[in-house]
């Protein structure tokens, strides 16, 4: 990425995907976040949060993510509620 200071939603959406790449996943984290406060009906950043806070064994947050993808995104039904079917049966 440019060393620009990210802007966009998807600016910080690609930051926050770089930042997984290198193990940086707090940071990836915030970076998800950011990009959902510029644009919360990015469906992209609620999927991707979700993931990570599953990979984290953050199951709630992970729940609430995915939950919010779906409600954006309900074509992509088969891979959100495998995250929302793992996380429930975590909780």
């Amino acid at each position: 990425m440019s060393k620009e200071t990210p802007q966009t939603h998807f600016d910080f959406y690609r930051l926050a995907k770089s930042y997984e790449k290198t193990g940086r996943l707090d940071d990836a984290l915030s970076a998800y976040a950011k990009a959902i406060e510029l644009r919360q009906d990015y469906a992209h950043a609620w999927f991707y949060k979700a993931q990570l806070h599953q990979r984290l064994k953050q199951y709630n947050e992970a729940l609430r993510c995915a939950q919010r993808a779906l409600e954006l995104q309900p074509d992509w039904t088969d891979h959100i509620t495998k995250i929302i079917a793992d996380c429930k049966s975590k909780i």
